[in-house]
């Protein structure tokens, strides 16, 4: 039987304390025969619990689940083995000015940058904590859309010239490629892999990583036509795009494969669409 997709409800149900207990007990704690007895436990702590410590939590700030740095899955998995709670302030003074700056206000401008602002700071916030933020948990806690939230912080990343510790970031899962381009750029500025990793709070693995793929690309785009690298190295057509649009501005003499045998101008290459329909995207 196939599996239903997941809901908003049921990925938040999975961040809960209680799952997080229950998960535990059952898997942790030898109850994996008891489930109904785990979960009666775990009432009691959490009852316990909110009895005890509620108090404690500062004005204007929120406990948050959130997934740790140092995630439990292997690879680029997307699953979720374990969290940790993180302290965030839902708003500070600052960002309250923002959202009435006169000079702001009746342009959608304040309301932009206010989200801007708080969002970036959850996720450093989370990130000092131990702990990455998802488009998710941003969207859940500003309410706004998922999709809304990802176009403001593309936004700031590009206004701020900066990458933000985001878990598709830190991670390296999801489709977005400006955070390798950026490493890349960096890189090719002149900047040490150490000092790229430290100041895009990316670890040192994952810069290596982007660093090797774009030398990839680098040698194949002189062996081989541009549309045949995806395939060849293994890598996403826009990742493709990227490095190609890289080599151009920092590598402009590099010459590209040609199928008559003369160097070709890296001015001049196209990549292919996979959708067919013999349109071509130019890079």
């Amino acid at each position: 039987m196939k599996e239903k997709s997941s809901t908003p409800q049921s990925r938040w149900a999975k961040r809960s304390l209680k799952q997080q207990l229950l998960y535990k007990f059952i898997n942790d704690y030898g109850y994996e025969r008891g489930p109904v007895v785990a979960a009666a436990i775990v009432d009691d702590i959490l009852a316990l619990t909110d009895e005890l410590y509620s108090e404690h939590l500062p004005p204007r700030h929120i406990n948050w689940p959130a997934v740790p740095v140092r995630n439990s899955t292997k690879g680029k998995s997307p699953d979720i083995h374990q969290l940790v709670n993180v302290r965030l302030q839902m708003v500070t003074d600052q960002e309250v000015a923002v959202l009435n700056d006169q000079k702001l206000l009746g342009q959608q401008a304040a309301k932009r940058t206010f989200n801007q602002h708080r969002f970036a700071r959850w996720c450093q916030e989370a990130y000092d904590q131990g702990a990455v933020l998802t488009l998710f948990d941003l969207s859940l806690l500003s309410g706004l859309g998922e999709g809304q939230v990802g176009y403001l912080l593309r936004q700031y990343q590009e206004e701020h010239q900066t990458t933000l510790p985001l878990r598709g970031t830190v991670h390296d899962i999801g489709p977005a490629v400006s955070h390798k381009a950026e490493v890349i750029r960096r890189f090719l500025r002149g900047q040490s892999p150490a000092a790229i990793a430290r100041e895009l709070n990316h670890t040192q693995q994952a810069v290596d990583t982007y660093i090797k793929d774009y030398e990839v690309t680098r040698k194949l785009v002189q062996k081989f036509p541009i549309k045949e690298i995806p395939a060849l190295s293994r890598r996403s057509i826009s990742l493709v795009k990227e490095h190609i649009k890289l080599i151009r501005q920092y590598e402009p003499d590099l010459a590209f494969y040609s199928a008559n045998g003369k160097s070709a101008s890296n001015n001049s290459s196209h990549l292919t669409s996979p959708t067919g329909e013999g349109q071509r995207e130019f890079v």
